[in-house]
């Protein structure tokens, strides 16, 4: 039991259904219900404030049978269920199965809610549908366990004839509304709770709708819930049909394929040119993140380029601009999140629009280099060309703190984050002994990052004229590699995790150094052995690649980044493994992954999962409180995809290489339709035929040359 007044901790929605679109999320129970007064976090939300806290429907003196609970679409939900079978006072029998009820759910702006009860007895029904809800304006910080020092005013809720509003005004000065608003006039409405009197004849239906609009009325004239459903649907088919169409072999990677990309446009954020990007996750981190944001649309390049186009734009709108400690705040530094919740807005959590992340810059600039070899859009890269600038005069200015020549963190807001790299747990980096490590600390991956980032867009500087800053970074790039490989490199043959304080390495295996192969540091012989390293039993579990290895001292299989199992860090594991000709253990990797995904619910691969080894039972353990959907999980296949295929685009010189493909044994063909390169698009199949993989040009709008390879195009 916590003592009176601790702050709850949300342990486990491992069950919950979620369902998002646009700025709103739904979290629910699995009937589809939002508990009155629970503190497992369901609820409706809108900038990580819970409006709607309890939505309970029922039929007085009936508890009906759920049949079907499902929030498969992304962006709705659908229950059906039935009664039990009834006696009533004069003895007769109502047969279970008599009463269907079907409750159909969207989000279109607000929650469109359409309950439809059709009697399928050979009697009248006389029934008493209930709802009864309840709205508390909690913020989502306060919901995860960080103490609330003071809340602002609930307001009495205001009835109207067929409707219910209820208000907050935060400590913000900000007045949250939230309207329920039913279609048909209630026979009996109160405050919290709405009575509708139903005859149903037989062979007859009844339906009972609701909109629920956060900060906006509903409106007179909105269309029903079925016909948003089939609005939104149509919004998100026409974004799946603009993308590379990618069709195998295997049914089931199609179904995890399709659902990757599904979770992309769920979490995808229009607020308007420059204001667009990827919500890193829901429910715990709807909002934008540097890092998530960039990586997401990097790693997804190959089905959607335009993604990174938007997020490139977004990302430079919220660059740091001056030096602000509060939160951390640099001139050239890539935002790390945006929060707008009471408690951000109010500095209770220093979230508002926080910038205490060490590789959100070197990402960004990354993203855009690879984005114009995708795309050549010199265009853009103008645009971006003073925020490239800035971002490159943050790393050597302000992200090296001592001169060294490392990007290196330390909190600097008191409130802020110990741990600022992807792995920023505060006991996600240790060393061999499992001891915290003393900052400023220097990610290994971090420095890859850098490395990669200056070496890609000194492409970009010399095709907008600038030949000698494309060659300065490139030498920078050079010397940073030779570095890394001295300072890092442990003698046992593997990378460190990090430098400390007194520029110690860090002697754990972990899967950041998988980031440095993706990066392309190491050399040959030491991409190999690091490889070697990453396929014994304490690193790859039969699932995918932990975080931390299982002999470490720190080792917990459900310890959030000791040893637990991250999609995107394996995804960009195996692009590491690609680009250094381990394709054998590209496609074990890859086929623990998926096979992950096709276990979970939905095909839906979630933020992480438990390192536990894989048993026979084929069932990867859930890590209870993951984020689903979440960006760069949701992006983990389309990138898995591109390093089976080889991929590797130079759009800027129109070429397309195909580097040593090699589809695994559960593929047998991919065909790509549509895949955007330069300003044009090329179609390609893949056929395996025994050890060997065949590609053919099928079709292509681009007059770009397809080059078949063995070797790496760039080193």
């Amino acid at each position: 039991m916590l003592p009176e007044g601790e702050p709850r901790v949300i342990e486990d929605i491992r069950d919950a259904l979620i369902i998002r679109e646009g700025g709103l999320f739904l979290l629910t129970d699995t009937d589809g219900s939002i508990p009155l007064n629970n503190d497992s976090g369901f609820g409706l939300y809108h900038n990580d404030t819970r409006y709607l806290s309890g939505w309970e429907l029922s039929l007085i003196g009936v508890e009906p049978i759920v049949l079907l609970s499902t929030a498969e679409m992304g962006y709705g939900e659908e229950q059906v269920m039935t009664n039990p079978e009834l006696v009533n006072e004069q003895g007769e029998i109502l047969p279970s199965g008599s009463l269907e009820i079907r409750r159909q759910r969207v989000l279109d702006e607000m929650l469109m809610e359409s309950v439809q009860l059709t009697n399928f007895a050979l009697v009248p029904l006389a029934l008493t549908l209930q709802y009864q809800f309840d709205a508390d304006f909690v913020d989502l910080f306060e919901l995860r366990g960080i103490r609330c020092k003071q809340r602002g005013q609930l307001l009495r809720p205001r009835l109207h004839p067929a409707a219910v509003t209820f208000a907050y005004r935060g400590r913000d000065d900000v007045v949250r509304e939230l309207l329920v608003q039913f279609r048909r006039k209630p026979n009996l409405l109160r405050r919290h709770q709405a009575l509708f009197h139903l005859n149903i004849e037989p062979g007859r239906a009844e339906e009972i709708g609701v909109a629920i609009a956060v900060d906006r009325p509903a409106g007179p004239g909105r269309g029903s819930t079925q016909q948003s459903m089939l609005s939104v649907g149509e919004s998100h088919s026409r974004w799946k049909q603009s993308g590379t169409q990618v069709l195998t072999g295997n049914e089931l990677f199609n179904a995890a394929l399709d659902r990757s990309i599904a979770d992309l446009r769920v979490l995808w954020t229009d607020r308007g040119p420059g204001l667009s990007y990827i919500s890193a996750g829901v429910p715990w981190f709807d909002t934008l993140f540097g890092r998530d944001s960039a990586l997401a649309a990097m790693m997804s390049l190959a089905v959607r380029p335009e993604l990174a186009r938007d997020v490139l734009r977004c990302l430079t709108r919220l660059q740091g601009k001056v030096v602000d400690p509060t939160r951390e705040e640099e001139p050239g530094k890539i935002v790390h999140e945006i929060r707008q919740s009471e408690m951000a807005n109010t500095g209770d959590v220093v979230f508002g629009r926080y910038y205490g992340s060490i590789d959100s810059t070197p990402l960004f600039v990354l993203l855009a280099a690879e984005y114009y070899r995708w795309t050549a859009d010199l265009e853009l890269m103008r645009e971006l060309q003073s925020s490239i600038d800035a971002s490159l005069v943050w790393m050597e200015r302000f992200g090296d703190l001592d001169g060294d020549g490392y990007l290196e963190y330390i909190k600097k807001a008191p409130r802020g984050l110990d741990n600022q790299g992807w792995k920023d747990s505060v006991d996600g980096i240790v060393d061999e002994d499992g001891n915290l490590l003393e900052p400023p600390i220097a990610l290994v991956e971090v420095q890859g990052y850098v490395y990669a980032a200056k070496q890609k867009i000194a492409d970009v500087y010399e095709s907008l004229g600038d030949p000698a800053r494309a060659k300065q970074l490139r030498e920078e790039a050079a010397a940073l590699r030779r570095r890394i490989n001295a300072d890092f490199w442990i003698p046992e043959g593997y990378y460190a995790l990090a430098l400390d304080a007194d520029k110690k390495p860090a002697r754990v295996v972990t899967s950041n150094a998988g980031h440095l192969l993706w990066s392309g540091v190491p050399s040959q012989a030491r991409a190999r052995s690091q490889i070697e390293r990453f396929m014994r039993n304490d690193m790859f579990s039969g699932w995918g690649v932990r975080t931390l290895s299982s002999s470490a001292r720190r080792y917990n299989p459900n310890g959030y980044h000791l040893g637990t199992i991250w999609p995107h860090d394996n995804a960009l594991i195996m692009a590491g493994l690609k680009r250094y000709g381990a394709e054998a253990e590209l496609n074990e990797v890859a086929t623990g992954i998926s096979d992950a995904a096709f276990a979970f619910p939905y095909f839906r691969l979630p933020e992480l999962f438990s390192g536990s080894p894989r048993s026979a039972h084929h069932e990867p353990v859930p890590y209870p409180v993951a984020n689903r959907p979440q960006a760069f999980a949701a992006a983990a296949l389309p990138s898995l995809l591109t390093s089976i295929l080889g991929l590797v685009p130079d759009a800027p010189h129109g070429k397309l290489y195909v580097v040593r493909p090699r589809l695994p044994f559960w593929l047998d063909f991919v065909r790509l339709a549509g895949l955007r390169v330069g300003e044009g698009t090329v179609d390609l199949i893949y056929h395996r035929r025994g050890s060997r993989t065949v590609v053919e040009v099928i079709g292509k709008t681009s007059p770009v040359e397809l080059v078949q390879t063995r070797r790496w195009p760039w080193r």
